[in-house]
């Protein structure tokens, strides 16, 4: 039983202590800001996306999209993406909302 509860612990360890992506590696899913399209439906393509599977998780962050510059979002738009399970279509979309949105 020791030896059951042993090798639980380590195997329990070694996962935890396992190296994560990071948001750096992530962000390359994440569209440039060159090349965004600032295409009106395109752009309210994003702004559905952005208000129905953003929020599921959690409010809006509108302010914080207003508050930093497209660069600075980019990371979080790809953690973001990556758990709301977006299409490459939706990620093109989200990302031209907001881009368009973003602090310049």
């Amino acid at each position: 039983m020791k030896k059951i509860v042993i090798g639980a612990s380590i195997v329990l360890l070694a996962v935890a202590c396992s190296p994560k992506a990071s948001p750096s590696a992530t962000a390359a899913t994440i569209p440039e800001a060159s090349a965004i399209s600032s295409d009106a439906t395109t752009v309210s393509a994003g702004q559905t996306i952005f208000t129905t599977k953003c929020t599921k998780c959690h409010k809006a962050k509108t302010e914080v999209v207003a508050s930093k510059s497209y660069e600075d979002l980019r990371p979080i738009l790809a953690a973001m993406v990556k758990k709301a399970k977006l299409s490459n279509d939706e990620i093109q979309q989200v990302s031209s909302y907001v881009y368009a949105n973003s602090k310049k």
